[in-house]
């Protein structure tokens, strides 16, 4: 009987601990995400098969930044070290600032050094870049407000890192595209990255989705389906034509 009573208290033991340090997996997740995708570039960019521009590279280092810290602040708050994840956090979030804003940069660059699209249907790629910066912005705006509440600030700040993968999930040629093509099946493989661990890990933890889980989601699914019903309809690609060569012209 005893014996039966440890193996109970070791499992009881593993799943919290599982629960405990599910967010600081969820960022280790997100880090691999991008290291699978952009490995493959950096190494034909060494051998000189690649060429990636400096601004770009700045680019690279911030998101990279941003993850990090992303594991770094939920694994003091996984060990109760609450005082200096409070501390540092307003630093994290300049730094989700300061990345978010090289996301802009990057789109707006590619409008500048890249030729712009001669078929309307080139206008369409256009919305992924918005989508994702709009929705990144507000998702860490709206954490921070919440940074009061952990059990909403934490949830959100997921969901925040996982939209801005969009970019290294698309990077996974080998993914089956589903037959809807590779961006909208990006964003189908990026939904089951987020939604399956973070759900599940709330019927875990508090036997059903957390309203931040819910909200958070519901923001998320919102701008996706706002870039869907939006690809391809004429009032976004004369909007994103005269940005496009509104841009082109100021630089």
């Amino acid at each position: 009987m005893a014996v039966i009573d440890v193996e109970r208290t070791s499992g009881q033991a593993w799943k919290l601990a599982g629960l405990r340090f599910f967010f600081v997996g969820m960022g280790l997740f997100a880090m691999a995400i991008t290291a699978i995708a952009f490995i493959p570039e950096y190494a034909r960019f060494t051998a000189g098969k690649f060429p990636i521009a400096p601004e770009l590279h700045v680019h690279a280092a911030l998101m990279e930044a941003w993850l990090a810290t992303f594991v770094m602040q939920a694994w003091l708050g996984s060990t109760g070290r609450i005082a200096l994840h409070r501390k540092i956090g307003p630093y994290g979030i300049a730094l989700g600032v300061v990345a978010w804003a090289s996301i802009v940069f990057v789109a707006f660059r590619g409008m500048v050094v890249h030729p712009l699209p001669t078929e309307w249907s080139g206008y369409d790629e256009m919305l992924q870049d918005v989508y994702v910066y709009i929705t990144f912005i507000t998702l860490l705006l709206w954490a921070f407000h919440e940074r009061r509440r952990p059990a909403w600030h934490k949830r959100l700040m997921a969901i925040a890192t996982f939209v801005i993968l969009m970019a290294p999930i698309e990077r996974m040629e080998w993914l089956p595209e589903l037959g809807i093509g590779y961006i909208f099946a990006s964003v189908v493989w990026l939904n089951l990255c987020l939604v399956i661990p973070l759900v599940a890990y709330d019927i875990a933890s508090i036997a059903r989705p957390h309203p931040a889980t819910v909200r958070g989601l519901i923001l998320m699914f919102s701008a996706q389906a706002t870039m869907i019903l939006a690809w391809g309809t004429a009032p976004w690609r004369n909007f994103a034509f005269v940005i496009a060569h509104a841009v082109r012209a100021a630089f």
